[in-house]
């Protein structure tokens, strides 16, 4: 991002579990990473004022305030967003991107709340009829994108091949892959295999001009078997969630081994570089900052219970996101593959 002379985000500043707590000092963290950031708070314009005072804040040519109301509940219903949101910071946010004020937004908040505004305000890419969240789970030798995470519980065989032309596309751009490898998760490997909508949604994929590999199951999302793993938002947020608890509880247990004795803290201190490397890698903050693909500009879903790291990341990966035009990138693969009228 530092080759671009500028990058104008909008964070909802009242989003998520920990609210101003977190993403003011997030803010200053990334402005401190990226150089060629700049980051507008969107929020209740007394608390951030005195929020900054407090933090001694540096940056401040590169640190802006926009004032908005009120502030999302977490459980907040997408009618309750579209009827009384339009004051609250989340849709302040997004009025940034929809105005070009901005070229990205980040929120804590929550999924559904998200989906509505952004389709409301920023509206959809031509051929995309639902947006997906996307993540990155480690697997063995690098990294696997996961959607829909959570924005579309109920899919329809085209949804599925959209999720998996978005991933496509921001594969070859994050990762710089060539063809990226795309499977369809499933309970088997065997065409036979699954509900109807997973075998419709193959056909289809098998007539596209992407590197479709087939049906995948659980394990192999993590094995590496592809760059690239779609499947409805019911089943990617249990997975990425249950992938989550099981990092967490592994790295306890392996913790609590190398301190059970002497002999166990000779080893853990010898072999302390390794596993300082592998926490870093298996640790969810690691991996936050989910985008929210098939939306007419940027938008970055954190973790409702991002901590500072956390949500430091989802910012510049905002950035990243916005320094790469994947929504145009999406636009051009949508056309190219002729899924307009899917």
């Amino acid at each position: 991002m530092s080759n671009i002379e500028k990058t104008v985000l909008a964070l909802d500043a009242h989003g998520g579990d920990q609210g101003l707590a977190v993403s003011v000092p997030a803010a200053l963290a990334a402005l401190k990473a990226e150089p060629g950031l700049e980051i507008c708070l969107v929020g209740k314009e007394g608390e951030l004022e005195k929020a900054l005072s407090s933090s001694g804040s540096m940056h401040q040519d590169r640190l802006h305030i926009h004032h908005a109301a009120t502030e999302l509940a977490m459980d907040a219903k997408p009618a309750d967003v579209l009827r009384r949101g339009r004051e609250s910071s989340m849709w302040k946010a997004f009025e940034r991107v929809a105005s070009g004020r901005a070229s990205a937004c980040v929120s804590c908040g929550n999924t559904s709340a998200m989906m509505v505004t952004g389709v409301k305000l920023l509206g959809t890419l031509p051929g995309i009829q639902r947006p997906a969240l996307m993540a990155y789970a480690p697997s063995l030798g690098g990294q696997t994108g996961l959607l829909d995470l959570g924005a579309n519980l109920e899919v329809r065989a085209e949804q599925l091949v959209q999720f998996a032309v978005m991933g496509s596309v921001t594969a070859r751009q994050a990762d710089g892959l060539t063809s990226p490898r795309v499977g369809l998760l499933n309970v088997g490997h065997e065409d036979s295999k699954g509900h109807a909508i997973v075998r419709e949604a193959q056909a289809m994929l098998q007539d596209l001009p992407l590197n479709y590999t087939g049906f995948i199951e659980g394990h192999d999302i993590f094995a590496g078997t592809v760059d690239i793993a779609v499947c409805d938002g019911f089943t990617g947020n249990l997975v990425l969630k249950s992938a989550e608890g099981l990092a967490r509880m592994f790295l306890t247990e392996v913790r609590g081994a190398l301190e059970s004795n002497l002999l166990s803290r000779m080893g853990g201190w010898l072999a302390a570089p390794a596993l300082r490397r592998m926490v870093a890698r298996f640790d969810p903050a690691a991996h936050n900052g989910a985008p929210l693909l098939g939306l007419n500009g940027v938008a970055v879903k954190s973790h409702g219970g991002a901590d500072v790291p956390g949500l430091t990341r989802a910012i510049l990966e905002a950035g990243r996101e916005a320094q790469r035009q994947v929504p145009r990138r999406i636009e051009a693969s949508i056309h190219e593959y002729q899924l307009e009228t899917t």
